[in-house]
């Protein structure tokens, strides 16, 4: 027997009068009245509880992403008068920097690509989807039948169109999900030492700075030491204390 995510990604790619005589069929199984209820839910209340899961099931969880704010090591040279010569980074020209052309694949597309597509359109696009949800319903509960010309949103479109009305109604549980699942959940932070950078003196008293290197406020040139900092790193991630660190910091941050 095929998983509930499996047929509930089938069932997305359905149109709405489909799911409408899914719905109603008597014969249908356990798992296909589960899954139209919670279709319903998604396509018809402000529950975003439900729409949430819905998403989490058919594209998968969110990861939650971690920052680790770090100390930088810099050093201070103090003896140098002036820095090497460096290349400035060349900027892409502008016609390089032009917009993708859409991917968008309905007939593959789940509810987290439906949503990127239709948040890109104007807004009425909302009260159009659901305008022809409705006029199938009225249609299939009044028996009428449903003409080949008359368009017919599929499930994911009518489920993402109620997230974005719930959106527009200042919901913010909806404005929240929509957020989490276009750029993702917020990292969590975790800052190491009080987030203070270290400065060293160079001991091999140079003359001359690298091409990195800035001036300070006291005169005096300084460049990081990515060298270092790297090495930190690896030295706190391989250490038990390390670790004990960031789960206290996970902790933290629930």
């Amino acid at each position: 027997m095929a998983s509930l995510k499996s047929r509930f990604e089938e069932m997305l790619h359905i149109d709405w009068y489909e799911f409408c005589k899914l719905e109603a069929d008597k014969s249908a199984t356990v798992d296909d009245g589960a899954l139209c209820s919670l279709i319903r839910i998604c396509a018809d209340s402000d529950d975003i509880s439900a729409a949430k899961l819905a998403f989490d099931r058919a594209d998968g969880i969110q990861p939650t992403q971690i920052e680790i704010r770090v100390p930088k090591f810099y050093i201070r040279y103090v003896n140098a008068k002036e820095i090497e010569p460096g290349e400035k980074a060349l900027e892409a020209p502008e016609d390089d920097k032009k917009d993708k052309k859409s991917n968008y694949d309905p007939a593959s597309a789940k509810l987290r690509e439906t949503l990127s597509e239709m948040r890109s359109m104007p807004r009425d696009v909302i009260r159009v989807v659901m305008l022809y949800k409705k006029r199938i319903e009225k249609a299939f509960d009044d028996g009428t039948p449903i003409e080949k010309s008359q368009h017919k949103p599929m499930v994911k479109s009518v489920i993402v169109a109620n997230l974005l009305r719930n959106v527009q109604k200042g919901k913010f549980k909806a404005i929240e999900l929509v957020f989490d699942q276009i750029d993702g959940k917020l990292p969590k932070a975790i800052q190491l030492l009080g987030g203070e950078d270290v400065y060293i003196d160079d001991s091999l008293n140079l003359e001359v700075a690298p091409a990195n290197a800035v001036l300070g406020e006291d005169g005096v040139y300084f460049a990081e030491d990515k060298a270092m900092n790297n090495m930190w790193i690896r030295g706190f991630a391989n250490s038990q204390k390390g670790l004990e660190i960031l789960l206290e910091g996970l902790d933290d941050n629930e």
